[in-house]
């Protein structure tokens, strides 16, 4: 029975482990005037479909390149090399939700940070046996 416990204990632990591992940044970039665009970050493209706000989870990164594409094809595509997703400093970081916004500055499309904040995490359920 002692050995039982203690293997379903260092299952829990191990499980516990890698679903925290795999948790990391989440960007959302959406554009202040409306315009549909895809969105390319470290190569892999997040929509298929051109939408407005568009959401990119569990970027394992703190850096990204990072690409909008507009439907409309008039428009120069925004390309950001080395976008900043996690927080800035030296200390200790958590996973954490970036907001971008595309914006039309003098006539030029750019891309431009809104906010970060720290993840919400759901705890995942204890089950204890007896």
């Amino acid at each position: 029975m002692n050995l039982l416990l203690r293997t379903l204990g260092l299952i829990t632990v191990c499980t516990s482990l890698t679903s925290s591992a795999q948790i990391a940044h989440d960007l959302t970039v959406y554009s202040e005037d409306g315009l549909p665009f895809t969105l390319v970050v470290n190569g892999q493209t997040i929509n298929a479909e051109p939408a407005t706000s568009v959401t990119a989870s569990n970027i394992h990164f703190d850096y990204a390149t990072v690409i909008a594409r507009f439907a409309d094809t008039t428009l120069p595509t925004i390309e950001r090399k080395n976008l900043q997703i996690a927080q800035p400093g030296t200390g200790p970081k958590g996973p954490v939700a970036a907001v971008y916004a595309i914006k039309d500055k003098k006539g030029e499309m750019i891309m431009r940070f809104v906010s970060r904040s720290d993840k919400k995490i759901q705890n995942p359920s204890v089950i204890i046996l007896n």
